[in-house]
């Protein structure tokens, strides 16, 4: 069977292929209006270096300095503070305040041939507009208490740390429905998809019923004898009946 065997038995049926696309269409529907709207939003962090710098100590005194800004500057710390809020402890202090476990925090991104930036972008996605405002606003706190807990364990001193500061405050959330459209696509492709199977298998049924109708039918369109009946019958004729006749003969000639 090709294609266009199946376009002919979709034409054939076509009282049984309408109403099984009506229903795909009345669900399709369904599943496009019960899509609640996703809100996303945004803020970007960044990093200050220390306000302050000594250039000169007392004869026998190390020079305060940030090591983690001499060895990778302010990106490093700021992918570590990124990081930092991944954690579990981090992500349950963030829902004990009220805030959604759900977000993503990383880099600012940049072209691959530039140099990162001291910039974390926090972003989240949730059903509530006023959890998603919090959600950021706890894990802006979070990653300065990361910030700082980085240096700590790095030995730096407190008047040399770096700070963060508030870049783009969280942004207004804005509603979205991503899955929407994918889920129903889904439900329309495979709908219609059952739909012409179902057409073309009953097509195929009927069409095989009247062929079997057709071959237990004399020419005539009534049903052939049985043959039972026949041998009957003859078995009924007289015997002179069944007996071979004898050519006629001819008359002489005068």
């Amino acid at each position: 069977m090709d294609l266009f065997d199946v376009v002919r038995s979709c034409l054939r049926r076509w009282y049984i292929l309408i109403p099984l696309l009506a229903v795909t269409g009345v669900y399709c529907h369904q599943v496009y209006t019960s899509v609640l709207p996703v809100y996303y939003s945004q803020t970007v962090i960044g990093l200050a270096p220390p306000n302050q710098r000594v250039d000169t100590v007392a004869t026998g005194q190390a020079v305060p300095r940030n090591g983690l800004l001499d060895f990778g500057g302010a990106p490093l710390l700021a992918n570590m503070a990124s990081l930092g809020l991944r954690q579990s402890t981090v992500v349950n202090r963030v829902v004990a305040a009220g805030g959604e476990p759900i977000y993503d925090a990383r880099l600012f991104p940049v072209p691959a041939t530039s140099p990162p930036i001291p910039l974390v972008m926090i972003d989240v996605a949730t059903a509530n507009p006023e959890s998603a405002t919090k959600t950021l606003e706890l894990a802006a706190m979070e990653l300065r208490a990361s910030l700082e807990n980085i240096q700590v364990q790095a030995d730096v001193p407190p008047e040399m740390m770096a700070t963060s500061f508030i870049v783009s405050p969280p942004s207004v959330p804005v509603p979205a429905m991503p899955s929407r459209t994918r889920s129903t696509m889904t439900v329309a492709v495979g709908g219609v998809g059952l739909t012409v199977l179902v057409t073309v298998l009953v097509d195929v049924a009927l069409n095989r019923r009247r062929k079997r109708v057709r071959s237990t039918a004399g020419p005539t369109g009534e049903e052939a004898p049985d043959s039972t009946i026949l041998d009957e019958t003859r078995t009924e004729l007289p015997m002179d009946d069944q007996r071979p006749r004898e050519p006629a003969r001819a008359a002489p000639s005068q």
